[in-house]
């Protein structure tokens, strides 16, 4: 006779030759979700790399937590897609649940404490690289790296420990593994711990959310940018309310015996929080890559009708003349002053060559530092320039007479 991997709950048959496939809901939602982070990344990627062509420290970890949250978005399509795991475990036989289906299992729950701690890494470090000045508020995130680090940490070991195949490595003892009291029962200390980590992963986004709202609301940014972060911040609302709704489905998922049934609302809620907290960092390189192909480069050369000439065309344009900048950042030098023609009552006892003078300020230099007596009735009067070697230098003193 077929025993069912689970007995099922009064009044309720078993259905081994046409069970029910629970599993589309993971499937639609991770079709959605994996696109849009593909897209996203892809915004960042292209903003870090091309436009600013500057990494700081939260697009290492960025680098780092994308191919690691992709890998299990699609690790899931394959648990639910492969094997008995997306069906109730009252329409699974026993047999059926070999060494394949149960490490699909065992590797997705020692897996989602370093991806969950990867994750909220990322968006530590984007606070701490957006804020770094702050120093409470840095701290603030050091503590939440750590905090969260041990907890995931401790997740991981307890899960490795009470669900680990026993005695050996065949089929028979993961499926003795899973069965011990201490993986599958509602007062193991896998389930304990698993429900003290959901509750950490939903104080931890709450955290995340609530340490930069001071600091936000203190920047003195125009109203679109700082609507950006407020978007940014709904984003990380939305974060919180799937964190939310994964520890109330992993509390109701312990208090049944459906073991792989009641692990599909789990898989969805974990894919739209996960896809969420990848989408978030990427946020500030969709409005960079928005300004670069919409707002033109303004210099001195540009005006109202200049068009932005990247989305114009597609083929290389050519290159516009150099504008120049500033005064101060081209001319270092009083020589490398423009030149003006010298005015005619200053221009009759000059030499053709001394005809051009620099652009200094009207007001005629000495040119001879001679001692001249002070008098307290006549004022100094400066004389007339009548070299183009007197003008050499931007501020010239009559100096005292020697006593």
């Amino acid at each position: 006779m077929d025993t069912p991997f689970r007995s099922p709950p009064p009044g309720v048959l078993p259905n081994f030759a046409n069970p029910p496939f629970m599993g589309l809901p993971v499937i639609v939602t991770a079709s959605i979700c994996l696109p849009l982070v593909l897209f996203f990344a892809s915004l960042r990627i292209y903003a870090k790399w091309l436009i600013l062509k500057k990494w700081k420290l939260d697009d290492y970890v960025y680098a780092l937590a994308c191919p690691a949250g992709i890998a299990m978005i699609a690790f899931e399509i394959a648990i639910v897609q492969a094997g008995p795991n997306g069906y109730h475990a009252w329409d699974i036989q026993e047999a059926a649940m070999n060494k394949n289906a149960i490490l699909h299992l065992l590797v997705f729950s020692i897996a989602l404490g370093p991806v969950l701690w990867v994750l909220k890494l990322t968006l530590f470090c984007m606070i701490i690289t957006a804020f770094g000045s702050i120093r409470w508020l840095k701290n603030c995130a050091y503590v939440g790296i750590i905090v969260t680090g041990l907890f995931f940490a401790a997740h991981t070991i307890i899960v490795t420990i009470s669900c680990g195949p026993r005695p050996g490595t065949d089929g028979a003892s993961y499926l003795n593994g899973l069965n011990r009291a201490e993986c599958s029962s509602s007062t193991g200390i896998n389930a304990i711990f698993s429900i003290i980590t959901s509750v950490v992963n939903f104080s931890s986004d709450i955290y995340l959310l609530l340490i930069p709202l001071p600091s936000v609301h203190a920047l003195r940014l125009p109203p679109k940018q700082k609507l950006g972060i407020y978007v940014i911040m709904l984003s990380g609302s939305v974060m919180c309310i799937c964190s939310l709704l994964g520890m109330v489905y992993r509390i109701k998922s312990w208090k049944s015996v459906d073991l792989t049934g009641t692990q599909i609302p789990l898989y969805v809620v974990f894919v739209l929080e996960l896809s969420v907290g990848l989408m978030i960092p990427c946020m500030p390189s969709v409005a960079t890559v928005y300004r670069y192909y919409t707002v033109p480069d303004i210099d001195d050369t540009t005006t109202l009708a200049t068009p932005n000439m990247k989305l114009l065309s597609s083929s290389p344009s050519p290159p516009l003349p150099e504008s120049r900048s500033t005064w101060r950042k081209t001319h270092l030098s009083i020589e490398e002053m423009p030149y003006r023609n010298v005015s005619p009552e200053f221009g009759l006892h000059l030499a053709p060559q001394d005809r051009r003078m620099k652009a200094l300020p009207a007001t005629p230099l000495p040119l001879n530092l001679v001692s001249v007596p002070p008098s307290p009735k006549t004022p100094k009067t400066p004389k007339t320039p009548n070299s183009f070697r007197s003008m050499q230098l931007p501020i010239m003193f009559q100096t005292a007479s020697k006593q």
